[in-house]
């Protein structure tokens, strides 16, 4: 039997006597989906550590850990030791939602320990933007991050623009003027990654609907896109494992940009497994590679992997990133 099942057994608990009618429908879907889930598991990476190319960039997404017990904190401390057997990753992104902010820790509890656990990855660069959660205290998000709301950083020829939530809402809320300084940062001769919580709206997952959980006034950037190509637009916010086929998706119509759901830390489903993504990009290949993660079974999910056509070749020379900060005055 699958050992993500096991631990799901002894960590949730059933819910008591159903109909039987339904109970039977249950636990067919259930078992439909262990198999899709399990079988999905191509590759076994537990008994040899993933050593990346130091000359390639590589990054490690992740999202939505938003522990609300000790329970929960486990997922994120299977996450950072199996990446810490791991070598040559160069960075973190973290997409959002460090927090719950609920009634189980303070929030200087909270920051403490993802810091004192991340810390474990062995990964020293980490760059992170306020999800929904994380923005109900900007001002604490402020103070344990140490960075700004919205930036960029330029790796080479590439450019990952970072936008956060600024609002305690089901959708992520970008302000206009933060808009416009996005899009005066797209232009042909980059490579563009964009970094959001929450989804852009009309984007073909189940999840954009209901509308409000949506990037809010999406249609200012998927104007620009039309346009104007992004390479890779990651985001999380649903939770969702990428077994039940809501990973990713390329819309042609938008310049082929690639959509991608980084799913989450917290295993909320049933058959949830602490869930990230690895992004590789080769000095000199006109490729950028996304591997999607297990990190409760120490497997990558190898049919899901994402191989992404760049506008142009990438150049690194394995500098340190140069950060953009969004400042008002930039937007005329």
């Amino acid at each position: 039997m699958n050992f993500h099942y096991i631990h799901f057994m002894a960590k949730r608990k059933i819910p008591a006597a159903a109909p039987r009618l339904r109970t039977c429908s249950i636990v067919f879907t259930a078992f439909f989906l262990l198999i899709s889930c399990s079988t999905a598991v191509m590759k076994d990476s537990s008994s040899s550590p993933e050593v990346f190319n130091r000359d390639d960039l590589v990054l490690w997404a992740f999202g939505d850990l938003q522990p609300r017990s000790e329970d929960e904190r486990e997922d994120f401390t299977v996450a950072v030791d199996d990446i810490a057997s791991m070598k040559n990753i160069d960075a973190s992104i973290c997409i959002g939602d460090i927090m719950q902010h609920g009634k189980e820790y303070t929030i200087d509890e909270e920051f403490n320990w993802f810091y004192t656990t991340y810390a474990r990855a062995g990964i020293k660069d980490i760059y992170e933007i306020a999800g929904n959660h994380d923005a109900r205290n900007i001002p604490a998000y402020l103070k344990a991050t140490g960075k700004p709301l919205h930036y960029s950083l330029g790796y080479g020829n590439l450019i990952i623009i970072l936008l956060s939530d600024e609002e305690e809402s089901s959708g992520s809320d970008i302000p206009d003027p933060v808009f416009e300084w996005w899009k005066s940062i797209n232009n042909r001769d980059k490579i563009i990654i964009t970094v959001t919580h929450s989804h852009v709206q009309n984007t073909g997952f189940c999840y954009n609907y209901p509308a409000y959980r949506n990037l809010q006034g999406s249609e200012r950037f998927t104007d620009v896109l039309k346009r104007e190509r992004v390479e890779l637009w990651l985001f999380g916010h649903t939770h969702i494992p990428s077994c039940l086929g809501q990973s990713k998706r390329t819309l042609y119509t938008l310049n082929g940009t690639v959509f991608m759901n980084a799913a989450s830390i917290r295993e909320d489903y049933f058959l949830s497994y602490s869930e990230s993504r690895i992004i590789i990009l080769k000095n000199g290949s006109d490729e950028m590679t996304v591997k999607i993660r297990d990190h409760r079974n120490r497997q990558f999910r190898d049919f899901l992997e994402e191989t992404i056509k760049l506008k142009t070749r990438f150049q690194y020379n394995g500098e340190k990133p140069v950060m953009n900060i969004y400042k008002p005055e930039q937007v005329r």
